[in-house]
């Protein structure tokens, strides 16, 4: 409910104590997007102390999630003119900038408050997240330093920002839970279900997202979307991003019984709808992504509450009670580090698009400037999951097999600077690599089977890429971790029958690679399996996925019907 703006009087308390108090009303203003009353009560903090560098800063974060972006660059300006030393409002603009897409300036940003504040472990992990991006691995042993030595004392982080830099489900978790407590939005649920519920015609699940547009998330789900079964079930989608007109907006409109735009609608008015309209079970797509509201969820809006797809890994949410998965990206030893109870796939947790197409004109090696003859290696995970262990391993491979490049997504000039750096350090010289640009979809996918082999990344595996990849019938070779990130492209393989080409070491990955690179009839024979397993087995079977992936919430829901708690489920 928006404030009655004007009714917050001066008192005789000390000027501290009133700022104070408004601030922290105008940041839960914030988290649960009353932005107007959230600028109003900052606003009336500056009238009290208009010199206060924390009003400031906050208040040119609330204009970013407002996306005033000229008003929130003042405010950070004002902030840094009140205090050109103060680590947090160093790293306020740092974050600003990144937000914005200003990596390079970000980072300096960054160090610079690292060098009043060398224990900050968000700032940290954000940029050292940004380096990673362009693939600059100058810090990369003084991180894994710092990661090992201080974890146990970091006390807020950017769960995103870490999975690509170790490989630690209960790390992950503990991150999660951070973040989690710390955009918590009430101390307890301010609803409550009771079982059993009233009877309806149909079970209506709510999806929650910013990303129903053309996104991975899209890209994957969208079919699952139109096979739901409209006897048994209800569909609700909650967009609560930017109003757009692109395909994937529309299709995910088309393809929901209701569809309701909640862009910039505070907390309370997206909670209170989605209770009005009945859910049985919500699904937050997001988790610790990029403009997620994950803490829609603390309110509790459906019975069941459901975490998918989104992130690869626990949100850390107490009220999310359960999260999809599949028995090799969370196998029971692995439960302990997720606080959700698992909805066990029967095969891979991840659904798939049966309709997808590539477009229809096919370009040559030459068009894309690969060698007519040479054997491809590619790359085509986002740059920030590459690190010097897999890169070392794909220069040695080049070495090995003379007659070989490597096909490297690079969307920027700095990414491809630095790649080729490295390389040299390497012995290799840039007519051994060739860089990809960023394409449509239905392009990615028609260029695709130039390449013989996908070369994973580690830390985090290749989710949407490696299902591009085998699609369009190309070997994907990756090592299993620990951690959900780590171990996508192993439930894939698994999917496609194709297990062979799951490594446990760095040494075994290696070595299937250049199996594949030298022994050319195997590497037919791998491609033609593939092909098989894509054709028969269940990874593009979305109308299946779509059954399997119903019964699951079915049985969800009659755990809550039946009085009993949470508890981990599977179809078997």
């Amino acid at each position: 409910m928006a404030m009655k703006h004007g009714m917050i009087k001066s008192t005789d308390a000390p000027v501290r104590e009133q700022v104070v108090r408004l601030m922290k009303l105008a940041r839960r203003k914030a988290i649960e997007r009353s932005f107007d009353d959230a600028v109003y009560l900052m606003q009336q903090a500056l009238e009290l102390d208009p010199k206060n560098r924390g009003v400031h800063t906050a208040l040119g974060e609330v204009y970013e999630l407002m996306e005033k972006r000229d008003k929130a660059i003042l405010c950070h300006v004002e902030a840094l003119r009140l205090e050109p030393r103060n680590p947090e409002c160093l790293s306020y603009i740092g974050s600003f900038l990144m937000r914005i897409g200003q990596e390079e300036e970000a980072i300096n940003y960054f160090q610079d408050c690292l060098k009043f504040a060398p224990n900050n472990d968000v700032v940290f992990a954000r940029m050292m997240h940004l380096k990673r991006h362009k693939c600059d691995w100058s810090d990369f042993d003084k991180t894994r330093r710092k990661i090992r030595n201080s974890t146990k004392a970091m006390t807020a982080i950017d769960p995103f920002s870490f999975l690509s830099l170790v490989d630690d489900p209960e790390m992950q978790m503990k991150f999660s839970i951070l973040a989690a407590n710390v955009n918590r939005v009430c101390k307890s649920e301010t609803a409550t279900f009771t079982a059993p519920l009233a009877k309806k015609d149909k079970i209506r699940i709510g999806y929650f997202s910013c990303d129903f547009l053309n996104h991975a998330t899209m890209f994957l789900i969208g079919r699952m979307f139109e096979l739901h079964d409209r006897e048994k079930f209800e569909i609700y989608i909650y967009d609560y991003g930017a109003m757009n007109d692109n395909e994937g907006r529309q299709r995910a409109e088309d393809s929901a019984d209701v569809y309701r735009h909640v862009g910039g609608m505070a907390s309370e008015i997206i909670v209170d709808q989605a209770r009005a309209d009945g859910l049985d079970i919500a699904v937050d797509l997001k988790g610790h992504t990029k403009g997620n509201r994950v803490n829609l969820f603390d309110h509790r809006m459906a019975p069941v509450q459901v975490s998918y797809l989104g992130y690869p890994g626990t949100s850390g949410v107490d009220s999310i009670d359960y999260m999809v998965a599949d028995p090799i990206v969370v196998p029971p030893k692995y439960r302990k580090y997720y606080t959700e109870k698992v909805l066990y796939m029967p095969d891979c947790y991840q659904s798939n698009d049966d309709q997808r197409k590539a477009a229809e004109t096919k370009p040559t090696r030459a068009d894309v400037g690969l060698p007519e003859d040479a054997l491809v290696f590619c790359s085509f995970n986002s740059s920030y999951k590459v690190s010097p262990d897999e890169f070392d391993i794909w220069m040695k491979l080049l070495k090995l097999v003379p007659d070989s490049v490597l096909w490297f997504y690079a969307s920027r000039d700095g990414i491809r600077k630095n790649v080729l750096a490295e390389a040299k350090r390497r012995g290799v010289g840039p007519e051994r690599i060739v860089f990809a640009a960023q394409v449509k979809q239905e392009e990615h996918l028609a260029r695709l089977p130039l390449a013989d082999i996908f070369l994973d990344t580690f830390f985090v595996n290749a989710h949407t890429t490696a299902s591009d990849a085998l699609w369009a019938g190309v070997p994907v070779v990756t090592k299993i971790g620990k951690q959900f990130a780590a171990r996508v492209a192993a439930s894939l393989l698994h999917s496609v029958g194709l297990d062979e080409l799951t490594a446990t070491t760095p040494q075994q990955y290696q070595a299937l690679a250049l199996k594949l690179a030298r022994d050319r009839e195997y590497l037919a024979d791998v491609k033609a399996r593939v092909k098989q397993g894509i054709e028969d087995g269940p990874l593009y079977d979305t109308e299946k996925f779509t059954r399997n992936f119903e019964a699951l919430l079915e049985k969800s829901l009659e755990r809550f019907n039946a009085g009993l708690k949470p508890d981990h489920i599977s179809l078997s």
